[in-house]
């Protein structure tokens, strides 16, 4: 009887120390869980704030389509949309249309008064040269009247794969016609603007046509 009271006191005290055991793993095992789940919470942040910092950053670097461009003195900002040709693109301010005119030229217009308008030639760099088309565009502004040179430097700064450009300007009452060529990467671009001084919109066409980009 002495034995078996030994024994069930014996088994009693292990049972409260394994308890006791017990009891203290489970309070280890809590703070490792909770300092798991917060490591798993800062993880998260990170990544979210990894996927924002991307995001902003892929915003950055797009490009805005958005053209600011001078008319009667006033000063205008305004978005472009993107449109594609068979060997470019170029962007295109709200109320204008492009159209072509025959192979290898195109025709920019104001849709309120298609005589506000810019013809647009590109020629890949191995179909002809930068002076053989400065060379005919002289020519033909001399045809059309007595003209000088226009500047359109700080245009053209903001295009940097601009390597060469001129602009010539002629003035036959009350219509401007503007002759551009410039060379940008693979190709060389001719512009012919054709404007009237009571729309005063040749600064948005020339903005419009320093836009194009080989495809």
């Amino acid at each position: 009887m002495k034995k078996k009271l030994q024994l069930f006191i014996s088994v009693t005290l292990l049972m409260f120390l394994l308890a006791a055991c017990g009891t203290t793993n489970g309070q280890n095992t809590e703070p490792d869980q909770t300092t798991a789940d917060s490591e798993k919470e800062i993880e998260n942040v990170e990544d979210e704030e990894t996927t924002e910092n991307g995001a902003q950053d892929e915003e950055t670097n797009q490009p805005e389509n958005k053209i600011e461009y001078t008319s009667k003195g006033e000063v205008y900002t305004h978005e472009t949309a993107v449109v594609e040709e068979e060997n470019y693109t170029i962007q295109i301010l709200e109320g204008y249309e492009l159209t072509k005119e025959e192979p290898g030229k195109e025709v920019l217009f104001l849709q309120d008064n298609d005589a506000i308008s810019m013809r647009i030639e590109v020629f890949p760099k191995n179909a002809s040269s930068y002076d053989h088309l400065v060379k005919s565009t002289e020519e033909w502004m001399a045809a059309i009247n007595e003209y000088k040179p226009l500047d359109i430097t700080e245009a053209v700064n903001k295009h940097p794969e601009i390597t060469n450009s001129v602009a010539f300007i002629t003035t036959i009452e009350n219509d401007e016609v503007v002759g551009i060529v410039y060379e940008k990467n693979n190709i060389l671009v001719r512009l012919s603007v054709f404007d009237q001084k009571d729309y005063d919109l040749k600064d948005a066409l020339i903005k419009m046509g320093l836009t194009i980009e080989e495809k």
